[in-house]
């Protein structure tokens, strides 16, 4: 009798532990609640949702990229805009039609647009600065007491995801779209640069004059000086100095290196705005090839940052497409049949009422009923 007792409550225990899955799966429409139920499925389960977690992150990330992208593909419009306003604001200028009054209304003007463009390319998307390369904590540009503008950026573009293990450039540096070439030279050649332009090699190095602006000093990517130096000399005073490169070096491995000297947008915006109050005609024809120059420029770097945006954008989408089927993987290799459940429950009943009533007639026997 204690044998079949012990019998029973292991069959009904059983029964319990099947009948909490399948009231579980009706109730969740899930297959498993947790690994003992399924081994093979939860372990499915927990590679599925690695990956979700994994690609649902990449997807964050790109999502938040697009979206500084997207404020920096409006706002160089929107410099290129003002750029090409200077420029007609310069053009009027040289009319002889105007006179001094009217020239110095129109360098009021022009000030105005600088402030605007300062303003700009000062921008901000999550707390980040989107024109400042890399250092994007640091402002793009600063401005002194004397309204010169300066780019405190560096020259490297910060990395973002489009994959696992997998990055790309994004972006622009304020000097690629505040900027325009004067000059440049490749190995073996002079090369000379007005004061207060910048030197960037072929590897997107900058090459800063040292105090005494007796040497050019490579700069790495973090911003700290190198080994490596050349030799200048200086010409002229302040603020009309003319630095002269007699030979450009090449590269350690003997391959040629190149040398660009780049222009301050902004100076070139200052040069106009004297040109015009000092009603300096061939000035205001300089400053005018200039800031086509910057445009120009401008123009270039927004055709770089749209080839950019678009490798995020492709990016994007296929992402996305990666977590719907990783999803919906998920969601099946998990997913409780619920006909099988539905037959399985009645099947639970049918044998709960077969135990129940063979304990009924198994509690109603008596040693008197057996010897009767």
């Amino acid at each position: 009798m204690i044998n079949t007792d012990r019998s029973t409550l292991y069959r009904l225990d059983i029964l319990n532990q099947q009948q909490l899955r399948v009231n579980y799966q009706q109730s969740t429409k899930k297959k498993i609640d947790d690994g003992s139920d399924d081994s093979v499925v939860y372990s499915q389960q927990l590679f599925l949702e690695d990956k979700l977690n994994v690609y649902g992150g990449l997807k964050t990330q790109i999502n938040n990229t697009t979206a500084q992208n997207d404020v920096s593909d409006s706002t160089l419009a929107s410099i290129k805009d003002l750029l090409d306003t200077i420029k007609q604001e310069i053009i009027k200028g040289r009319n002889d039609t105007n006179d001094d009054i009217s020239r110095k209304s129109i360098a009021t003007q022009i000030e105005g647009a600088k402030e605007n463009l300062y303003t700009m390319v000062n921008e901000r998307v999550q707390d980040e600065y989107i024109f400042s390369g890399s250092e994007t904590n640091k402002q793009a540009f600063t401005q002194d007491a004397n309204g010169k503008v300066s780019y405190n950026g560096n020259t490297t573009l910060r990395k973002s995801a489009v994959e696992v293990d997998s990055y790309r450039d994004r972006g622009v540096t304020g000097l690629d779209i505040m900027s325009y070439t004067t000059t440049a030279g490749v190995s073996g050649q002079p090369l000379s640069f007005e004061e207060g332009e910048r030197i960037i090699d072929e590897n997107g190095r900058e090459w800063k004059l040292n105090a005494a602006q007796t040497v050019l000093v490579e700069y790495d990517e973090d911003g700290k000086s190198t080994k490596n130096f050349i030799e200048v000399t200086t010409t002229g005073e302040s603020p009309d100095k003319v630095h002269e490169i007699a030979e450009l070096p090449k590269n350690e491995d003997g391959s040629e290196k190149t040398f660009t000297a780049k222009h301050n947008t902004f100076d070139a915006i200052d040069d106009a705005i004297a040109a015009l109050k000092s009603n300096d005609g061939d000035a205001m024809s300089k400053a005018l090839d200039d800031i086509n120059k910057a445009w120009n420029a401008a123009n270039t770097a927004h055709g770089e940052l749209g080839a950019r945006n678009a490798t995020f954008e492709a990016a994007e989408e296929r992402i996305s497409t990666k977590v719907t089927h990783f999803d919906v993987l998920a969601i099946q290799n998990n997913d409780a049949d619920l006909t099988k459940v539905a037959i399985e429950s009645q099947q639970l009943q049918l044998i709960y009422t077969s135990l129940y009533s063979s304990i009924s007639k198994a509690s109603k026997l008596s040693l008197v009923n057996y010897l009767s």
